[in-house]
């Protein structure tokens, strides 16, 4: 489902939301946003496992749409839109979730980990935002020659998946982290630590993303539990109740990534009274398309989400 506001009260079908943007915003795409590959490979990340029988065959059918994305050792989000360039994002999120449910051999984890750290930010004096050497969305080295240049852009929550991806790989390989990883390192830790989280991100609206990405670094390496480890605890012992049932599952699985446990009945309990009669939590926006107010979630998403937290 997509949506142009980010309480998900209006929703369009995704076949016109090309449509709705040229009428709305004067804006166009290039190309209608009905088949994207993202969902998929978040749905791959977070199935609770091991899953019961009757959906055994999930993983195999998430991983066609996740392939059908892919460009070289990049991943796209619109696999058809080939104006639309693979972002380091739908690359860190689909080529972890791969090689964790062993659908992915070590050889491409390490190729995919190589062109992830190929995306590091230069250092430019003019440009003060940029953070030199940690990751950036898009690679923008021109190498798909259909896409426009996208820009040097950098996103927190896109740090933490690419970094979970890099530790991953340095971890299967018995490397030690190189300094594009403790750059974006470094980028996550301000980025909580300035408080700037709270307001979300370009491509992430809520700050319960972030804090779920991280509090996954936390989990994965002691190394990243050591740095925003304490910070990342105070942020959870401090947040607001969530009004909606994707902020609350992330945040709960956020304190469990955590080790916490003060608090967590009673959000568990919110959490499954908001569970609708069918079984499903309702849609909420979990991305969106940068600059443009058009947001993406699902029941489907939210659902996930909600399974996990329910089900560490």
């Amino acid at each position: 489902m997509l949506s142009p506001d980010a309480d998900f009260r209006d929703t369009v079908i995704p076949a016109e939301a090309r449509r709705h943007l040229r009428r709305g915003l004067s804006a166009d795409l290039g190309f209608a946003p009905d088949n994207e590959a993202f969902t998929a490979m978040l749905a791959l990340a977070h199935l609770p496992r091991p899953l019961p029988e009757r959906a055994r065959h999930l993983p195999a059918v998430l991983a066609r749409q996740i392939e059908s994305g892919r460009w070289h050792d990049r991943y796209r989000f619109f696999p058809e839109a080939r104006q639309f360039a693979a972002d380091t994002d739908c690359t860190a999120v689909a080529t972890a979730a791969l090689y964790e449910c062993r659908m992915l051999p070590r050889t491409r984890l390490r190729r995919h980990a190589r062109e992830l750290r190929r995306a590091y930010a230069p250092a430019l004096p003019h440009d003060q935002a940029l953070r030199p050497l940690a990751v950036m969305v898009y690679w923008d080295d021109g190498a798909e020659h259909q896409a426009p240049p996208r820009g040097h852009k950098q996103d927190a929550v896109v740090c933490c998946n690419v970094l979970y991806t890099l530790l991953l790989a340095d971890t299967e390989t018995g490397h030690e982290t190189d300094s594009v990883g403790r750059a974006t390192l470094d980028l996550v830790h301000d980025h909580l630590a300035s408080g700037r989280y709270l307001s979300g991100t370009r491509y992430y609206p809520s700050p319960y993303a972030f804090l779920h990405t991280a509090s996954r670094l936390c989990r994965l390496s002691p190394a990243c539990a050591e740095r925003l480890g304490t910070r990342l605890n105070h942020a959870c012992d401090t947040a607001d109740s969530p009004r909606t049932p994707l902020d609350l599952a992330l945040l709960i699985t956020t304190a469990e990534n955590l080790g916490q446990t003060q608090r967590q009945g009673r959000r568990l309990n919110d959490l499954a009274a908001l569970q609708l009669p069918d079984g499903s939590w309702p849609a909420q926006p979990y991305f969106r398309l940068g600059r443009r107010p058009l947001y993406f979630g699902s029941t489907h998403l939210t659902t996930l989400f909600a399974l996990c937290a329910l089900h560490p």
